[in-house]
């Protein structure tokens, strides 16, 4: 290995493992990637930034004497690959044996090739162009932030010692904006959208929910607080969802069937959300730019019902927890697809005699029973089937277990949910309070309180 840039990923983690091997490892795993990124930085004021990156780097798990210890590299320089086993090494020897360490066997896949390999720079630039035209002719109050077009091509390679090799490539186009409201001394809180594809973007305003996100902060200048006691329903929408849902699949996770702080211990097989109610794991969906075709061990990743119309079909059990518990693996890496339901918000909203749409949370990780507290922000007091006007941010708590029990509705018609792990944490400022009791995943009843 001559340690150029030039070497392929996939003989770079080979060279990596042998030497990790004879310097003394009982086994050894590695994982290297190279990738080109291309960017475009901008607000409603224009262009302000065009980059391009190309990086490569490579993660080094060692294992001996029931030990592991992990380092990794930026490049490929001999000192610095030096530097990195070595630091390996001192880690699995400061480490704590456990029998649950170790590489995996695992078939070998022919390498997956996705998405394009170059960037259609001209083709960006415009759309970029046209989102800063479109908002300043139809919405001049709003202000962006962080707002990015980038494309990148990334390749990674896995090696182990027991032969195991693996490699994919994946070109992926991804747009997110963040963006507020300003008029004259009024503004409002802030909000963000975007999405991954394979496929170039054209017009920004209809990727995910941007436009929809875009009018409710137009909305959201006069925001005043909720109105007194009451008892109604709470309408989730996807973008909240999201955030939500991540302390539901970590209480699905094989970390937590290990710790026993999952309330969901014991219950395989057994409804525990309605049935309108699926999470399904698809990190093998050709319409996910951010999958896999292998997790971190080279084991093939696939496709897993969790939870099938509201029944519990599977934990997210990873190789390292199918050692600690002794059970069958059933997850390496996580896609996650809320199905659709079959009725629009709009519909929802002119059914609902009292209640709030809640658009998104912040707030910290819940119990080990799920109960959760946090901020509702960006959201809109709804009361006979008409959305009167914006709340200010409203102090909401619930129970993660009665919010899938409790869904009315399901989600909104034609706009499935799909994200990867995502947890919000913030601070909480000024707020009203709103107590709610039960939370669905779209629509329930809550008690609330000024």
């Amino acid at each position: 290995m001559s340690g150029s840039l030039d070497a392929a990923t996939a003989e770079f983690a080979e060279d990596l493992v042998s030497r990790a091997i004879c310097a003394g490892a009982d086994a050894a795993q590695v994982t290297a990637t190279r990738g080109t990124y291309f960017e475009i930085d901008f607000s409603e004021r224009g262009i302000d930034l065009l980059r391009s990156i190309t990086n490569s780097s490579a993660s080094i798990t060692i294992f001996r004497d029931g030990k592991r210890g992990s380092a990794s590299v930026n490049g490929c320089k001999a000192d610095d690959i030096d530097a990195a086993l070595s630091a390996a090494q001192t880690a699995a020897d400061a480490g704590i044996k456990d029998p649950a360490n170790g590489i995996a066997d695992a078939p070998l896949l022919p390498k997956g090739e996705y998405g394009h390999k170059e960037p259609q720079r001209d083709a960006m630039i415009a759309s970029a162009e046209g989102f800063i035209q479109e908002l300043s002719q139809r919405y001049p109050a709003i202000r962006t932030r962080n707002s990015i077009y980038s494309f990148s091509d990334f390749e990674k390679s896995f090696a182990n010692s027991l032969g195991v090799r693996q490699s994919e490539r994946r070109g992926k186009y991804g747009f997110g904006a963040g963006f507020c409201g300003k008029d004259g001394r009024r503004t409002t809180s802030a909000n963000y959208s975007g999405a991954a594809s394979f496929e170039p973007f054209e017009r920004f305003l209809g990727v995910g929910t941007v436009q929809r996100l875009i009018d409710e902060t137009l909305r959201s200048f006069e925001r005043k607080p909720v109105p007194g006691k009451f008892v109604g329903d709470v309408i989730i929408t996807p973008d909240c969802l999201r955030s939500l849902m991540g302390s539901i699949t970590n209480a699905l996770s094989g970390s937590a069937l290990f710790a026993g702080t999952t309330p969901y211990k014991g219950r395989k097989g057994e409804q525990i959300a309605s049935e309108k109610f699926s999470l399904l794991n698809r990190p093998r969906s050709p319409e996910f730019p951010r999958g896999s075709d292998f997790d971190g061990y080279g084991i093939p990743t696939k496709d897993l019902d969790v939870v099938k119309d509201g029944v519990l079909n599977e934990f997210l059990i990873s190789f390292f927890m199918a050692r600690k518990l002794d059970a069958p693996q059933t997850a390496g890496a996580e896609n996650f697809v809320v199905p659709p339901g079959d009725t629009p918000i709009d519909e929802i909203v002119a059914k609902t005699r009292r209640g709030i749409v809640f658009s998104r949370f912040s707030g910290g990780r819940p119990n080990s029973n799920l109960d959760f507290s946090g901020v509702a922000k960006n959201s809109f007091y709804v009361e006979d089937g008409e959305v009167k006007y914006a709340l200010g941010e409203t102090m909401v708590s619930g129970n993660f277990q009665e919010l899938l029990k409790q869904i009315s509705c399901g989600l909104e018609r034609k706009r499935e949910l799909r994200w990867k792990f995502l947890s919000i944490h913030r601070g909480i400022r000024r707020y009203d309070f709103v107590k709610i009791s039960i939370i669905p995943a779209h629509k329930t009843r809550f008690a609330a309180e000024t």
